[in-house]
């Protein structure tokens, strides 16, 4: 999906007097009928999908891509550093989900206790 949006996003804005585009939206922990799993009271750790709508429509707004959406229970520098261990994945070719994997596990979370920067 994050390929293909960009690919999307990069012929859109290439395009002369195109008024189209193309965003990232990655959702945090978002309560809906379809995760609800039979509650009917929302987590507190997770956000309303009008939360979430305004969030994005905020960063339409503001001209942004990436939309990287918060959730009430993992901090923005949290999700940032996910994701850069996630690209690491490939870089220095570790399995998929490394952060999970029993020989990895140890290491990202001493990646996450170093201060970014």
């Amino acid at each position: 999906m994050k390929a293909f949006t960009e690919a999307l996003q990069h012929e859109l804005r290439n395009m002369p007097d195109c008024n189209v585009t193309a965003h990232l939206l990655i959702p945090g922990f978002v309560f809906t009928g379809l995760t609800a799993n039979g509650r009917t009271e929302k987590p507190a750790g997770a956000w309303t999908p009008e939360e979430t709508v305004d969030f994005l429509l905020e960063s339409l707004a503001r001209g942004d891509f990436y939309i990287l959406c918060p959730d009430n229970e993992v901090t923005r520098a949290l999700d940032e550093k996910r994701i850069a261990w996630a690209a690491g994945d490939i870089i220095e070719n570790r399995p998929p989900l490394s952060r999970w994997h029993p020989e990895y596990a140890d290491a990202f979370k001493t990646y996450l206790s170093v201060p970014k920067g």
